[in-house]
């Protein structure tokens, strides 16, 4: 069976008066909980205006992203280094550059990403797998009581269980439209460097979830082979957070990336 979380009473009163007690949301931090079989760390979620950040305190990792101009900027706390680059133009020099069209085989920029085969000239070696992919799709049910707690089944036999709490208007768009900038640059990102910016599972049960059904708190999964993980929100703040913290340190010194050389302008 499904580990099922349980909902803090303190917690839910907590998260209750933020929900209902501001008339807009601007910008906002999240600080979550993420347990899988393997480990247990921290994850931070922060938003203000075009910027997306992710904290991975245990990497010593930081990433940021311009939603607008489709940039990453990284992190990397433990030597003190940053790195850059923009999707657009990889995308653009992929199409252009006959080694590299084979790699890239999607279109980013429509919402609903479809998958555009690229057919080179020549031989070329297999293709990579493709940026953009779908996530799991749960049907969701409500379990009875007032908990607020759902139950939901994907068609890959992947069960998940979601506890929510209320969350107005304008907290709940602002919060749709970052998860679904997530499920983009996760993928870019991935693709690109081979490494995790968000977990994938919890991903599918955000963009799956019915949007009028609240705010999802605290969700557990557990995927057909019997790996299991769960992500609990266990802080926030509805403000938008110091615009410091979407820039790199002064201190910090550029670093080139040698996964993306191939991509980019010779």
């Amino acid at each position: 069976m499904i580990l099922r979380p349980k909902a803090l009473p303190a917690l839910f009163l907590s998260l209750a008066w933020t929900a209902n007690g501001l008339a807009a949301a601007e910008g906002f931090r999240m600080d979550f909980l993420w347990k899988t079989d393997r480990k247990e760390e921290r994850l931070s979620l922060l938003r203000r205006g075009p910027y997306i950040r992710i904290d991975q305190p245990a990497a010593l990792f930081s990433l940021i992203y311009n939603t607008e101009l489709q940039s990453f900027l990284g992190l990397e706390h433990l030597d003190a280094h940053f790195w850059s680059f923009d999707w657009p133009t990889i995308h653009a020099n992929a199409e252009k550059n006959r080694e590299n069209g084979w790699r890239l085989r999607s279109d980013p920029f429509p919402e609903d990403p479809t998958l555009i085969p690229f057919t080179p000239s020549t031989s070329s070696p297999p293709p990579r797998a493709p940026v953009f992919h779908d996530l799991a799709r749960f049907t969701w049910v409500r379990d009875p009581g007032p908990e607020g707690r759902w139950t939901g089944r994907a068609k890959e036999a992947e069960e998940a269980v979601v506890i929510t709490f209320p969350m107005n208007g304008d907290c709940r768009a602002l919060w749709l439209s970052t998860v679904q900038e997530l499920k983009v640059l996760s993928q870019i990102f991935h693709f690109l460097l081979g490494r995790e910016a968000w977990p994938e599972s919890a991903l599918a049960v955000w963009l799956s979830f019915p949007e009028d059904s609240g705010m999802p708190r605290d969700i557990s999964w557990r995927k057909t082979g019997g790996e299991a993980g769960s992500l609990r929100l266990i802080a926030e703040q509805w403000t938008d957070p110091p615009s410091s913290l979407f820039t790199a340190p002064k201190d910090y010194q550029r670093e080139d990336l040698e996964e993306i050389e191939g991509f980019l302008p010779q």
